[in-house]
């Protein structure tokens, strides 16, 4: 990949990155529930990873080609400059995603040794039995296999993980609740295992990777944050009634952990920044008074999630056309190289080249330009 191919792609897949997101905004307001609006943010940082990987491995369609109308003084000169732009972005972009990568990396280190530090605690110590039938994994089985329930004096806030096997972390202190409210943070916590948010979290990340430089990855961050905790606050109270007694749940557990110094990397942490926490509890007031939580349009999980993956499809069609190199020839571009090597040792042939190899085209701009500008100096001289 040259590096005006880069260009072009970053350029491309940073566009279909912000489409994808807003339909998937707005699918998610004309969904029921908050568990469903959950799901399509999973959905949608999975089609942000496949449509990187589309962009990689196949070629993809050109619908116009407007460098084909400018001169070949004017294209030169717009070659030279994305080639250096290409190569400055890429330098950029590089060392933005390592770097992004280590920090992943490091936190999950930094998570999976702070979870061999803690004790282990029985599930039926904590757990209640009509919570314990929500888990069968606390029941019938080795304990290798179970869910763990870990406790820790460094914790200041309760969170969730899932490595080899689902985890709770419970703060030592959380241990002296009364069984109503270790009841709300064990169901708060167990929603988030049960719907698969660590692996969600896992894809946002690898998205906040790849497009660290994208505003509109971050706000969906914040978007798909906020509809995990909305989810797992739903699944924490069986009736309105109890809302006020899970808020001052949550109101002891931050009230804690803002008096205390706790730099535990937690992921899915129970109440973790102070923005968030007052967006779940005015939510929480309007679920209590009924108003304005369930004037969705009912639309189904099912229907929103297709809708998604079917727009997403001609999303990756929307290429923009930045490479002054591309061919106006092809309607496609040229299969990338190493997607192309691999099918030819397969005994499969694929149009792996366009219409002009880059550089002989480059070669052909330079000796356009030349005559063009003998014969502007000739009829300079013809006027004097």
């Amino acid at each position: 990949m040259t590096s005006t191919q880069f260009l072009e792609m970053v350029v491309s897949v940073s566009v279909q990155a912000a489409i994808v997101i807003i339909v998937a905004h707005w699918l998610g307001r004309l969904v029921s529930s908050e568990r469903v609006q959950c799901r399509l943010w999973t959905i949608c940082y999975a089609v942000l990873l496949v449509l990187v990987v589309v962009g990689l491995l196949f070629p993809h369609p050109r619908l116009f080609q407007p460098w084909s109308l400018i001169n070949s003084e004017s294209a030169t000169t717009l070659v030279s400059l994305e080639f250096q732009v290409g190569r400055a972005l890429f330098l950029i972009w590089s060392t933005g995603a390592v770097i992004s990568l280590l920090v992943f990396l490091i936190r999950a280190v930094q998570v999976n040794q702070f979870l061999k530090t803690c004790q282990l605690i029985e599930p039926s110590q904590i757990i209640s039995d009509k919570n314990q039938n929500q888990v069968p994994e606390t029941s019938g089985t080795a304990l290798k296999q179970r869910l763990r329930l870990l406790t820790s004096t460094r914790l200041m806030t309760p969170f969730c993980s899932q490595f080899h096997h689902p985890y709770i972390v419970l703060p030592e202190y959380l241990l002296g609740f009364d069984q109503q409210q270790l009841n709300f943070i064990i169901r708060h916590e167990l929603e988030h295992l049960k719907t698969g948010h660590p692996l969600q979290l896992f894809l946002q990340r690898l998205v906040e990777a790849v497009f660290w430089f994208h505003p509109m990855v971050w706000w969906a961050s914040q978007q798909s944050a906020l509809s995990r905790e909305f989810a797992c606050d739903e699944a924490a109270i069986d009736s309105p009634t109890e809302i006020a007694m899970y808020l001052r749940t949550l109101l002891t557990i931050i009230e804690y952990s803002t008096s205390q110094t706790d730099k535990t990397p937690t992921p899915l942490a129970f109440g973790r920044g102070n923005s968030l926490t007052a967006k779940r509890a005015r939510r929480l007031t309007q679920i209590a008074k009924n108003q304005g939580v369930t004037s969705r349009k009912p639309l189904s999980g099912f229907t929103a999630s297709a809708c998604l993956c079917t727009i997403a499809v001609f999303i990756g069609c929307v290429w923009v056309p930045v490479d002054v190199l591309a061919s106006p020839r092809a309607n496609w571009s040229p299969w990338p190289t190493w997607t192309a090597g691999a099918l030819h040792d397969f005994g499969y042939s694929v149009h792996d080249f366009d219409a002009y190899n880059g550089r002989i085209e480059l070669h052909e701009l330079l000796e356009h330009q030349e005559p063009e500008k003998l014969d502007q100096e000739a009829q300079q001289d013809n006027r004097l």
